[in-house]
Protein backbone atom coordinates (compact mmCIF):
# COMPACT_ATOMS: atom_id res chain seq x y z
CA UNK A 1 0.00 0.00 0.00
CA UNK A 2 2.45 2.85 -1.24
CA UNK A 3 0.73 6.37 -0.51
CA UNK A 4 1.63 8.15 -4.00
CA UNK A 5 -0.50 11.07 -3.71
CA UNK A 6 0.71 12.72 -6.91
CA UNK A 7 -0.24 16.26 -5.67
CA UNK A 8 0.15 18.25 -8.00
CA UNK A 9 2.61 22.06 -7.75
CA UNK A 10 2.45 24.49 -10.24
CA UNK A 11 3.88 27.72 -9.80
CA UNK A 12 1.87 29.58 -12.84
CA UNK A 13 4.22 32.56 -12.83
CA UNK A 14 2.43 33.72 -15.75
CA UNK A 15 -0.98 33.91 -13.72
CA UNK A 16 0.62 37.24 -12.06
CA UNK A 17 1.07 38.80 -15.28
CA UNK A 18 -1.54 40.27 -17.04
CA UNK A 19 -3.12 38.15 -19.38
CA UNK A 20 -2.42 34.52 -20.07
CA UNK A 21 0.30 35.39 -22.72
CA UNK A 22 2.04 38.05 -21.50
CA UNK A 23 5.76 37.08 -20.79
CA UNK A 24 8.22 39.30 -18.88
CA UNK A 25 10.07 42.34 -20.38
CA UNK A 26 13.63 42.27 -21.37
CA UNK A 27 15.91 42.13 -18.47
CA UNK A 28 12.83 41.90 -15.56
CA UNK A 29 12.55 39.24 -13.08
CA UNK A 30 10.01 37.59 -10.70
CA UNK A 31 10.12 35.79 -7.74
CA UNK A 32 7.71 33.78 -6.39
CA UNK A 33 6.79 31.94 -3.13
CA UNK A 34 3.56 29.53 -2.53
CA UNK A 35 2.37 27.65 0.34
CA UNK A 36 0.32 24.83 0.07
CA UNK A 37 -1.41 22.94 3.08
CA UNK A 38 -3.60 20.04 2.55
CA UNK A 39 -6.97 19.35 4.17
CA UNK A 40 -6.59 15.86 5.64
CA UNK A 41 -6.43 12.90 3.34
CA UNK A 42 -8.57 9.91 4.40
CA UNK A 43 -10.24 8.81 0.69
CA UNK A 44 -9.22 7.83 -3.31
CA UNK A 45 -11.51 8.42 -5.97
CA UNK A 46 -10.92 4.24 -6.80
CA UNK A 47 -11.12 3.05 -10.55
CA UNK A 48 -14.62 2.96 -10.31
CA UNK A 49 -14.82 7.32 -9.47
CA UNK A 50 -16.29 5.93 -6.40
CA UNK A 51 -14.51 7.32 -2.94
CA UNK A 52 -12.91 4.57 -1.05
CA UNK A 53 -10.55 4.50 2.22
CA UNK A 54 -6.60 5.75 1.61
CA UNK A 55 -5.70 2.12 3.25
CA UNK A 56 -6.39 -0.99 1.93
CA UNK A 57 -8.36 -4.24 2.92
CA UNK A 58 -7.13 -7.86 2.37
CA UNK A 59 -8.34 -11.50 3.31
CA UNK A 60 -5.59 -14.12 4.44
CA UNK A 61 -6.83 -17.84 3.93
CA UNK A 62 -5.00 -20.86 5.49
CA UNK A 63 -2.51 -21.84 3.07
CA UNK A 64 -1.48 -18.31 1.74
CA UNK A 65 -0.72 -17.73 5.75
CA UNK A 66 1.42 -20.54 6.40
CA UNK A 67 3.30 -19.60 3.61
CA UNK A 68 3.65 -15.90 4.90
CA UNK A 69 5.02 -18.06 8.22
CA UNK A 70 6.83 -20.56 6.48
CA UNK A 71 4.97 -23.51 7.91
CA UNK A 72 2.96 -26.08 6.47
CA UNK A 73 0.27 -28.90 7.83
CA UNK A 74 -0.64 -32.19 6.43
CA UNK A 75 -2.06 -32.52 2.93
CA UNK A 76 -5.96 -32.20 2.40
CA UNK A 77 -6.97 -34.48 -0.33
CA UNK A 78 -10.15 -32.25 -0.88
CA UNK A 79 -8.98 -29.10 -1.42
CA UNK A 80 -10.92 -27.98 1.74
CA UNK A 81 -8.17 -26.63 3.71
CA UNK A 82 -7.44 -23.66 0.85
CA UNK A 83 -11.28 -22.81 1.94
CA UNK A 84 -10.57 -21.75 5.48
CA UNK A 85 -10.01 -17.98 6.33
CA UNK A 86 -7.47 -17.21 8.88
CA UNK A 87 -9.02 -13.18 9.06
CA UNK A 88 -9.83 -10.35 7.25
CA UNK A 89 -8.13 -6.80 7.71
CA UNK A 90 -7.81 -3.56 6.70
CA UNK A 91 -5.28 -1.03 6.59
CA UNK A 92 -6.69 2.23 7.99
CA UNK A 93 -5.06 5.33 7.10
CA UNK A 94 -4.96 9.52 6.86
CA UNK A 95 -2.66 11.87 5.06
CA UNK A 96 -1.45 15.56 5.18
CA UNK A 97 0.92 17.38 3.08
CA UNK A 98 2.27 21.13 3.49
CA UNK A 99 4.54 22.18 0.33
CA UNK A 100 6.89 24.98 0.42
CA UNK A 101 8.04 26.21 -3.19
CA UNK A 102 10.38 28.97 -4.52
CA UNK A 103 10.26 30.20 -8.55
CA UNK A 104 12.08 32.46 -10.12
CA UNK A 105 11.52 33.85 -13.82
CA UNK A 106 13.58 36.01 -16.11
CA UNK A 107 13.07 38.24 -19.63
CA UNK A 108 15.21 36.93 -21.59
CA UNK A 109 13.90 39.33 -24.42
CA UNK A 110 10.25 40.56 -24.75
CA UNK A 111 9.12 37.55 -25.81
CA UNK A 112 11.22 34.64 -24.07
CA UNK A 113 10.86 34.42 -20.52
CA UNK A 114 12.71 31.61 -18.49
CA UNK A 115 11.60 29.89 -15.15
CA UNK A 116 12.42 27.47 -12.64
CA UNK A 117 10.62 26.30 -9.67
CA UNK A 118 11.18 23.82 -6.96
CA UNK A 119 9.07 22.62 -3.80
CA UNK A 120 9.74 21.47 -0.14
CA UNK A 121 7.28 19.15 1.30
CA UNK A 122 6.75 18.10 4.66
CA UNK A 123 4.40 14.76 4.70
CA UNK A 124 3.10 13.14 7.93
CA UNK A 125 0.87 9.62 7.32
CA UNK A 126 -0.88 8.09 10.04
CA UNK A 127 -1.82 4.44 9.75
CA UNK A 128 -2.91 1.16 11.49
CA UNK A 129 -3.82 -2.65 11.50
CA UNK A 130 -7.23 -3.05 11.85
CA UNK A 131 -8.88 -7.17 12.07
CA UNK A 132 -11.89 -6.77 10.37
CA UNK A 133 -13.21 -10.52 10.43
CA UNK A 134 -11.95 -13.36 12.70
CA UNK A 135 -10.57 -17.02 11.77
CA UNK A 136 -13.30 -19.92 10.75
CA UNK A 137 -10.76 -22.97 12.25
CA UNK A 138 -13.81 -24.18 14.10
CA UNK A 139 -16.32 -24.56 11.07
CA UNK A 140 -13.84 -25.91 8.80
CA UNK A 141 -12.68 -28.16 11.69
CA UNK A 142 -16.32 -29.95 12.70
CA UNK A 143 -16.72 -29.86 8.64
CA UNK A 144 -13.68 -32.16 8.27
CA UNK A 145 -14.77 -34.38 11.15
CA UNK A 146 -18.37 -34.94 10.05
CA UNK A 147 -16.63 -35.49 6.28
CA UNK A 148 -15.91 -38.90 6.83
CA UNK A 149 -14.47 -39.54 10.34
CA UNK A 150 -11.58 -41.01 8.93
CA UNK A 151 -8.03 -40.71 10.71
CA UNK A 152 -6.62 -38.26 7.99
CA UNK A 153 -9.54 -35.97 8.56
CA UNK A 154 -9.52 -35.99 12.49
CA UNK A 155 -5.84 -34.96 11.90
CA UNK A 156 -6.58 -32.09 9.92
CA UNK A 157 -9.28 -31.00 12.62
CA UNK A 158 -6.94 -31.07 14.98
CA UNK A 159 -4.38 -28.89 12.81
CA UNK A 160 -6.80 -26.24 12.15
CA UNK A 161 -7.68 -26.37 15.94
CA UNK A 162 -3.89 -25.43 16.69
CA UNK A 163 -3.05 -22.85 13.66
CA UNK A 164 -2.50 -19.73 15.39
CA UNK A 165 -5.26 -17.06 15.30
CA UNK A 166 -3.53 -13.99 13.73
CA UNK A 167 -4.49 -11.00 14.98
CA UNK A 168 -3.31 -7.41 14.33
CA UNK A 169 0.11 -8.12 16.26
CA UNK A 170 0.77 -11.47 14.29
CA UNK A 171 0.58 -9.72 11.20
CA UNK A 172 2.56 -6.86 12.13
CA UNK A 173 4.91 -9.21 13.29
CA UNK A 174 4.99 -11.15 9.80
CA UNK A 175 5.29 -7.87 7.96
CA UNK A 176 8.69 -7.09 9.65
CA UNK A 177 10.38 -10.07 10.18
CA UNK A 178 9.74 -12.63 7.47
CA UNK A 179 9.06 -9.51 5.05
CA UNK A 180 11.51 -7.22 6.27
CA UNK A 181 8.81 -4.35 6.15
CA UNK A 182 9.36 -1.14 8.19
CA UNK A 183 6.30 -1.60 10.46
CA UNK A 184 2.72 -0.28 9.96
CA UNK A 185 2.13 3.06 11.96
CA UNK A 186 2.68 6.99 11.53
CA UNK A 187 5.24 8.12 8.31
CA UNK A 188 6.45 11.53 8.82
CA UNK A 189 8.76 12.63 5.63
CA UNK A 190 10.30 15.74 4.01
CA UNK A 191 12.44 16.55 1.58
CA UNK A 192 12.81 17.88 -1.83
CA UNK A 193 10.18 17.59 -4.96
CA UNK A 194 11.19 17.30 -8.71
CA UNK A 195 12.12 20.36 -10.50
CA UNK A 196 10.52 22.03 -12.95
CA UNK A 197 12.37 24.64 -15.24
CA UNK A 198 11.69 25.95 -19.04
CA UNK A 199 10.76 28.61 -21.15
CA UNK A 200 7.68 30.71 -21.79
CA UNK A 201 7.70 31.97 -25.39
CA UNK A 202 4.92 34.89 -26.41
CA UNK A 203 4.13 33.68 -29.87
CA UNK A 204 1.47 36.16 -31.01
CA UNK A 205 -0.60 39.13 -29.67
CA UNK A 206 -3.18 40.71 -30.44
CA UNK A 207 -5.30 43.71 -29.13
CA UNK A 208 -7.77 41.20 -26.77
CA UNK A 209 -6.23 38.17 -27.62
CA UNK A 210 -2.84 36.15 -27.74
CA UNK A 211 -0.96 32.94 -27.59
CA UNK A 212 2.01 31.52 -24.92
CA UNK A 213 4.14 28.06 -25.48
CA UNK A 214 5.89 26.13 -22.97
CA UNK A 215 8.66 24.21 -23.70
CA UNK A 216 10.41 22.53 -20.41
CA UNK A 217 11.23 19.85 -18.87
CA UNK A 218 10.83 18.04 -14.98
CA UNK A 219 13.68 16.81 -13.22
CA UNK A 220 13.95 13.91 -10.84
CA UNK A 221 15.29 15.93 -7.80
CA UNK A 222 12.47 14.35 -5.49
CA UNK A 223 12.37 12.17 -2.99
CA UNK A 224 11.04 8.55 -4.47
CA UNK A 225 8.94 5.81 -2.40
CA UNK A 226 11.10 3.54 0.01
CA UNK A 227 10.08 -0.08 -1.48
CA UNK A 228 10.73 -1.13 2.47
CA UNK A 229 7.70 1.18 3.74
CA UNK A 230 4.36 0.34 2.80
CA UNK A 231 2.68 3.82 4.00
CA UNK A 232 5.44 6.50 2.81
CA UNK A 233 4.80 8.99 -0.14
CA UNK A 234 6.91 9.68 -2.74
CA UNK A 235 7.66 13.30 -4.27
CA UNK A 236 9.00 12.90 -7.38
CA UNK A 237 8.31 9.85 -9.90
CA UNK A 238 12.11 9.49 -10.15
CA UNK A 239 12.21 10.27 -14.11
CA UNK A 240 12.62 12.89 -16.44
CA UNK A 241 9.68 14.45 -18.07
CA UNK A 242 9.35 16.86 -20.84
CA UNK A 243 6.52 18.70 -21.77
CA UNK A 244 5.11 21.15 -23.69
CA UNK A 245 2.15 23.77 -22.82
CA UNK A 246 -0.02 26.79 -24.72
CA UNK A 247 -1.34 29.26 -23.09
CA UNK A 248 -4.13 32.01 -24.31
CA UNK A 249 -6.84 34.27 -23.74
CA UNK A 250 -9.62 36.65 -24.54
CA UNK A 251 -9.84 40.22 -22.82
CA UNK A 252 -13.93 41.01 -22.83
CA UNK A 253 -13.32 44.49 -21.34
CA UNK A 254 -11.11 45.49 -18.47
CA UNK A 255 -12.47 44.36 -15.58
CA UNK A 256 -13.51 40.82 -17.80
CA UNK A 257 -10.87 38.38 -19.15
CA UNK A 258 -10.54 34.41 -19.93
CA UNK A 259 -8.08 32.12 -20.45
CA UNK A 260 -6.67 28.58 -21.18
CA UNK A 261 -3.89 26.35 -21.01
CA UNK A 262 -2.64 22.26 -22.44
CA UNK A 263 0.02 20.67 -21.29
CA UNK A 264 1.22 17.33 -22.65
CA UNK A 265 3.98 16.11 -20.68
CA UNK A 266 5.89 12.96 -21.97
CA UNK A 267 7.21 10.52 -19.34
CA UNK A 268 10.56 9.26 -19.93
CA UNK A 269 11.27 5.46 -19.23
CA UNK A 270 13.39 5.09 -15.98
CA UNK A 271 14.54 1.95 -14.49
CA UNK A 272 13.62 1.21 -10.19
CA UNK A 273 13.96 -1.33 -7.73
CA UNK A 274 10.44 -2.38 -6.75
CA UNK A 275 8.96 -4.98 -4.53
CA UNK A 276 7.77 -7.53 -6.77
CA UNK A 277 4.69 -8.78 -6.09
CA UNK A 278 3.15 -12.05 -6.52
CA UNK A 279 -0.74 -11.90 -5.56
CA UNK A 280 -3.10 -8.92 -6.46
CA UNK A 281 -4.97 -9.47 -3.66
CA UNK A 282 -2.31 -8.97 -0.76
CA UNK A 283 0.09 -6.07 -1.91
CA UNK A 284 3.08 -7.98 0.01
CA UNK A 285 6.41 -9.62 -1.54
CA UNK A 286 9.34 -10.72 -0.24
CA UNK A 287 11.67 -10.24 -3.25
CA UNK A 288 12.74 -6.81 -5.03
CA UNK A 289 13.80 -6.75 -8.74
CA UNK A 290 14.76 -4.36 -11.39
CA UNK A 291 11.65 -2.75 -13.25
CA UNK A 292 11.98 -0.81 -16.61
CA UNK A 293 9.04 1.67 -15.23
CA UNK A 294 7.45 4.09 -18.01
CA UNK A 295 5.00 5.96 -16.58
CA UNK A 296 2.08 7.14 -18.43
CA UNK A 297 2.15 10.31 -20.50
CA UNK A 298 -0.11 13.36 -19.01
CA UNK A 299 -2.46 15.78 -20.60
CA UNK A 300 -3.42 18.81 -18.25
CA UNK A 301 -5.80 21.48 -19.02
CA UNK A 302 -6.97 24.34 -17.70
CA UNK A 303 -9.99 26.85 -18.38
CA UNK A 304 -10.65 29.86 -16.05
CA UNK A 305 -12.26 33.53 -15.64
CA UNK A 306 -10.82 36.55 -14.26
CA UNK A 307 -12.93 39.57 -12.40
CA UNK A 308 -10.92 42.90 -11.70
CA UNK A 309 -12.58 44.29 -8.85
CA UNK A 310 -10.57 47.25 -9.13
CA UNK A 311 -6.53 47.87 -10.00
CA UNK A 312 -5.88 46.28 -6.87
CA UNK A 313 -8.31 43.36 -6.43
CA UNK A 314 -8.84 40.18 -8.44
CA UNK A 315 -11.48 37.51 -8.41
CA UNK A 316 -10.87 34.36 -10.83
CA UNK A 317 -12.18 30.78 -10.90
CA UNK A 318 -10.76 27.82 -12.53
CA UNK A 319 -11.83 24.40 -13.38
CA UNK A 320 -8.74 21.70 -14.03
CA UNK A 321 -8.60 18.62 -16.03
CA UNK A 322 -5.80 16.38 -15.81
CA UNK A 323 -5.42 12.72 -17.54
CA UNK A 324 -2.66 10.22 -17.10
CA UNK A 325 -2.45 6.82 -19.28
CA UNK A 326 -1.60 3.17 -17.97
CA UNK A 327 2.12 2.67 -17.00
CA UNK A 328 4.13 -0.45 -17.99
CA UNK A 329 7.04 -2.32 -16.32
CA UNK A 330 8.95 -4.47 -17.67
CA UNK A 331 10.91 -6.99 -15.99
CA UNK A 332 11.90 -10.96 -16.10
CA UNK A 333 8.86 -11.06 -13.54
CA UNK A 334 6.26 -11.35 -16.24
CA UNK A 335 2.56 -11.96 -13.26
CA UNK A 336 4.50 -9.13 -11.69
CA UNK A 337 4.29 -6.70 -14.32
CA UNK A 338 0.40 -7.03 -15.05
CA UNK A 339 -0.32 -6.85 -11.51
CA UNK A 340 1.71 -3.55 -11.09
CA UNK A 341 0.09 -2.47 -14.56
CA UNK A 342 -3.28 -2.74 -13.89
CA UNK A 343 -5.11 -0.24 -13.06
CA UNK A 344 -2.06 2.26 -13.22
CA UNK A 345 -4.23 4.94 -15.34
CA UNK A 346 -5.68 8.57 -13.61
CA UNK A 347 -7.75 11.46 -14.52
CA UNK A 348 -8.57 14.21 -12.06
CA UNK A 349 -11.42 17.00 -12.11
CA UNK A 350 -10.30 19.89 -10.16
CA UNK A 351 -11.95 23.43 -9.36
CA UNK A 352 -10.20 26.34 -8.22
CA UNK A 353 -11.44 29.79 -6.30
CA UNK A 354 -8.78 32.30 -6.31
CA UNK A 355 -8.59 36.08 -4.65
CA UNK A 356 -5.43 38.20 -5.56
CA UNK A 357 -4.23 41.78 -4.29
CA UNK A 358 -1.84 43.26 -6.90
CA UNK A 359 0.18 46.55 -6.94
CA UNK A 360 1.04 45.74 -10.38
CA UNK A 361 -1.52 47.67 -12.36
CA UNK A 362 -1.06 50.74 -9.73
CA UNK A 363 2.66 50.49 -10.27
CA UNK A 364 2.36 50.26 -14.52
CA UNK A 365 0.15 53.51 -13.93
CA UNK A 366 2.88 54.82 -10.77
CA UNK A 367 0.23 54.79 -8.53
CA UNK A 368 2.59 52.73 -6.36
CA UNK A 369 6.35 52.35 -6.12
CA UNK A 370 6.69 48.10 -5.76
CA UNK A 371 4.57 45.54 -8.28
CA UNK A 372 3.77 42.85 -6.33
CA UNK A 373 0.93 40.37 -5.74
CA UNK A 374 -0.60 38.00 -3.12
CA UNK A 375 -2.81 35.80 -3.94
CA UNK A 376 -5.01 33.20 -1.81
CA UNK A 377 -6.56 29.88 -3.47
CA UNK A 378 -8.48 27.03 -2.64
CA UNK A 379 -8.28 23.61 -4.84
CA UNK A 380 -10.84 21.16 -4.29
CA UNK A 381 -10.83 17.74 -6.42
CA UNK A 382 -14.68 17.14 -7.20
CA UNK A 383 -13.80 13.86 -8.85
CA UNK A 384 -11.13 11.55 -10.63
CA UNK A 385 -9.93 7.72 -10.95
CA UNK A 386 -7.07 7.19 -8.99
CA UNK A 387 -6.40 10.08 -7.28
CA UNK A 388 -6.89 11.06 -3.70
CA UNK A 389 -9.90 13.26 -2.50
CA UNK A 390 -7.78 16.46 -1.14
CA UNK A 391 -8.86 20.39 -0.95
CA UNK A 392 -5.63 22.55 -0.68
CA UNK A 393 -5.36 26.20 1.03
CA UNK A 394 -2.91 28.02 -1.17
CA UNK A 395 -0.88 31.49 -0.02
CA UNK A 396 1.44 33.02 -2.71
CA UNK A 397 3.61 36.01 -2.95
CA UNK A 398 5.09 37.49 -6.27
CA UNK A 399 7.61 40.35 -7.02
CA UNK A 400 9.08 41.94 -10.06
CA UNK A 401 11.95 43.84 -9.92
Amino acid sequence: MHLILGLLFIFGLNSALAQAWKTLPKGVRIVGYKNVTTSRITSNFNQFGSQSSLGTEFQIDAATFNSMMGTGISQDPNNNFNNVVVGAYAVDASAQVNVQGMGFGYGITNDVMFYAEVAHYKAQVRSRIRRTRGNTYEQAAQAFENENGGILDEVMAENLRRMIDADERTIQSVITNVYDYQPIGDWYGEGFGDMETGFMVKVLERDTWGLQLFPGAVLPTGRQDDPDILQDIGFGDGQFDFFTEAATGYVATDALSFGATLRYTYQAPTRKTLRVPTNSDVPLSTEKGEFDVKYGNKLNAMVFTKYNVSDWISLSQSYRYMKQEAATFDSKYGAANRFLEYNSDKNEHQIQSSLTLSSITPFLKKAFPLPASVGFNYVDTLRGKNVPKVSRYEIEFRMLF
